[in-house]
């Protein structure tokens, strides 16, 4: 048997590991959760495992959840992460999936503190507890702004980081990589991460999602001013329609991600995405499309830019280097453990308005077309 301590365990990516680890062991799991006690963080952990077990159409294991889950709480951003080692057996196998997700500058001092001290302290937790194995979850783009084909392998320039976030996860990995003399580590790259490949469910809204919401605030905000106006007319967007995103869903992104763990590879770096993924122009005028825009201009400086194209350029300052450098992330490692199609995942035209409406139905103000029918969809996000 096999003792794994997990953190992030209640987050998109983590969350997803969780159940796929009771999927395809028969192991216990110990996640670090934050809670007054182990019994509310372990409550947490259940009630979350067990609703997204639910979106993901695995209901089947909700049984598992409740005999082989318990929760630690603890704090990674404090020392020791706040554990009572005490209290948690020998572990064999670390999972360190959490992570802040924000990149603006004025939030420096915290995700700092989450990803790159949170990481030293769960290396150290993982030392103290006498882990064998370190898996880390970072990002595939701890590339930055290079172009072309990314290998798997280790970052050698961080001055290529787009924002915050990118220099943060750059800064964790070499603590990961600085402790493989302790420990086997893994460093597992998930691209741009999407909903459910079956049932589309999320519960991180970032990324794809996060891009769409803020054409939504957009539209929203420049309708109050100029009524249809934009019903009719093209914004200017500063982005190459030709770019790939590279779009992953999350339940690809854990299968992969366990069956790496559970194989012998002697690789250390895998990028979990996808095989294919749509270009810009398609990924864009979809969004578009679905939050009644036209198809934008595509531009590739700010030249002629009125006032309503800055305020829609005003909200891409993440999403920018997505928008324009081009990537293609080499998967031949993850290929050589999982299979040659075990990281493709449909991504047409039909495949993104799943994806977006299951996202866009959740938001307050999101106007669907159905026939001559304007419904609004009142759920907050």
């Amino acid at each position: 048997m096999t003792t794994r301590l997990l953190t992030g365990a209640t987050g998109f990516v983590g969350g997803a590991v969780v159940l796929e680890l009771l999927d395809k062991t028969d192991d216990p799991v110990i996640a670090l959760v934050r809670g007054k006690d182990d019994s509310e963080a372990t409550r947490r952990l259940h009630d979350t495992l067990s609703a997204m077990a639910d979106g993901y159409g695995r209901s089947d294991l909700h049984p598992e959840i409740l005999r082989r889950t318990v929760a630690v709480h603890g704090d990674m951003t404090v020392d020791g992460c706040g554990v009572d080692l005490t209290t948690v057996p020998p572990v064999d196998e670390v999972w360190h999936c959490a992570a802040s997700l924000r990149y603006e500058e004025e939030y420096r001092t915290e995700i700092e503190a989450q990803n790159v001290q949170g990481t030293a302290n769960v290396l150290e937790l993982a030392r103290r507890t006498g882990a064998s194995t370190f898996n880390y979850v970072s990002t595939a783009y701890v590339a930055g702004s290079r172009t072309d084909l990314i290998a798997e392998g280790p970052v050698t320039d961080r001055s290529v980081a787009n924002n915050c976030y990118e220099q943060t996860k750059m800064r964790a990995e070499a603590l990961v990589e600085e402790a493989a003399g302790d420990m086997r580590i893994r460093i597992l790259r998930p691209t741009v991460v999407i909903g459910h490949s079956v049932t589309r469910h999320g519960l991180n809204w970032s990324g794809l999602y996060g891009f769409a919401r803020q054409v939504l605030v957009f539209k929203k905000t420049a309708s109050r001013k100029l009524g249809t106006f934009l019903s009719h007319a093209r914004v200017r967007l500063l982005a190459d329609p030709e770019t790939v995103v590279n779009l992953v869903p999350v339940d690809i992104v854990a299968r992969n991600a366990v069956a790496i763990s559970l194989s012998d590879s002697t690789e250390t770096y895998f990028h979990l995405g996808n095989s294919d993924g749509p270009k810009v122009r398609d990924m864009v005028t979809q969004i578009f499309e679905l939050i009644g825009l036209r198809e934008p201009l595509w531009v590739d400086d700010r030249d002629g830019f009125t006032a309503i194209d800055e305020a829609l350029d005003g909200g891409m300052n993440f999403y920018r280097s997505y928008l324009r450098y081009n990537k293609r992330f080499d998967l031949t490692n993850t290929a050589a453990v999982c299979g040659p199609d075990a990281s493709f995942a449909p991504t047409g035209e039909e495949d993104l308005a799943e994806y977006l409406l299951y996202y866009l139905r959740t938001l307050r103000g999101f106007e669907e077309n159905s026939g001559n029918d304007r419904i609004v969809h009142p759920v907050a996000a």
